[in-house]
């Protein structure tokens, strides 16, 4: 069986949608329990960089499953989608 493309998007979206609140979640719990219990360290700016990541990864993920949606819909035919123009034989401007 041949996955198709549309599904690894989607399935790969959903992950990153899933991963990247609970990477900022776990990261700024971390990283503020480490800068409120030794401020001099420079740990906590590391878990609040880690979350700022975690927040792109979020929204990766919603990129890749707005990609996945449109291509699932238009291998179904379920959107339309504008074709290119036949080339068609142009008419005189001028009639006699």
């Amino acid at each position: 069986m041949k996955y198709k493309n549309a599904a690894g998007l989607f399935v790969a979206g959903v992950t990153f949608v899933i991963a990247g609140p609970l990477i900022v979640s776990i990261a700024w719990t971390f990283g503020l329990r480490a800068a409120f219990l030794n401020p001099s360290t420079e740990l906590g700016v590391l878990f609040l960089v880690i979350g700022a990541l975690g927040a792109l990864l979020s929204f990766v993920g919603s990129i890749l499953l707005i990609a996945a949606t449109y291509r699932a819909l238009v291998k179904i035919d379920a959107l339309q989608v504008m074709l290119p123009p036949s080339n068609r034989q142009g008419f005189p401007t001028e009639h006699r």
